[in-house]
C-alpha cells in the first residue's frame, strides 16, 4: 500500500476498466461505464491514510458512489496532497476542464458540493505531468 508522510488532504485515485461495465451505484441504479481510465477526487481531512487502504482492500460497507465503483475498477496509481477540503472541488474542476476526459455521469462522487462530477473519464491514462500540473501545491 502507498503511504504518504501526512494523514489529512485531498487524494486522486486513478482507476481502471479493462471494458465497458454496468455497475449498480446505490440507489442511482445500474449505469453504464465505457472502458478506460477514471479519477476519482476526495478529501480525508483526517485519516487519510485510513481511507486510502478502505479503498485498496475493497470497501466492506458501501457508503460512497466510489465504493460501488470499486467493485470493477482497478486502482492504478494514486496522488494526494496536504491541502484543506476546497481544493478538491477545484482539482475536480481542472481535471474535467482537461481536453482528454469527459464526465460520464453527473453528479458522481459529488452529492455534498456543486460540482458536476468528482469521477472524470479518459480513454487513456494521463501522463504524470499532466496530473502533476493540475494538482495543487
Amino acid at each position: 500500500m502507498q503511504s504518504f508522510s501526512f494523514d489529512a488532504g485531498i487524494y486522486l485515485l486513478e482507476l481502471f476498466l479493462y471494458k465497458p461495465y454496468k455497475i449498480e451505484i446505490g440507489a442511482r441504479g445500474k449505469l453504464s461505464f465505457p472502458p478506460g481510465y477514471y479519477y476519482y477526487v476526495g478529501t480525508a481531512q483526517k485519516n487519510l491514510s485510513a481511507r486510502l487502504k478502505r479503498y485498496q482492500e475493497g470497501p466492506a460497507n458501501k457508503h460512497w458512489h466510489i465504493d460501488y465503483f470499486l467493485d470493477r475498477a482497478i486502482i492504478k496509481r494514486i496522488f494526494a496532497r496536504e491541502v484543506g477540503a476546497e481544493e478538491e472541488c477545484k482539482l475536480a474542476e481542472k481535471l474535467l476542464n482537461l481536453k482528454e476526459t469527459e464526465m460520464v455521469h453527473k453528479g458522481l462522487g459529488s452529492s455534498d458540493c456543486q460540482c458536476p462530477t468528482h469521477l472524470i473519464h479518459s480513454p487513456n491514462p494521463l501522463a504524470s505531468e499532466k496530473i502533476e500540473e493540475v494538482m495543487p501545491e
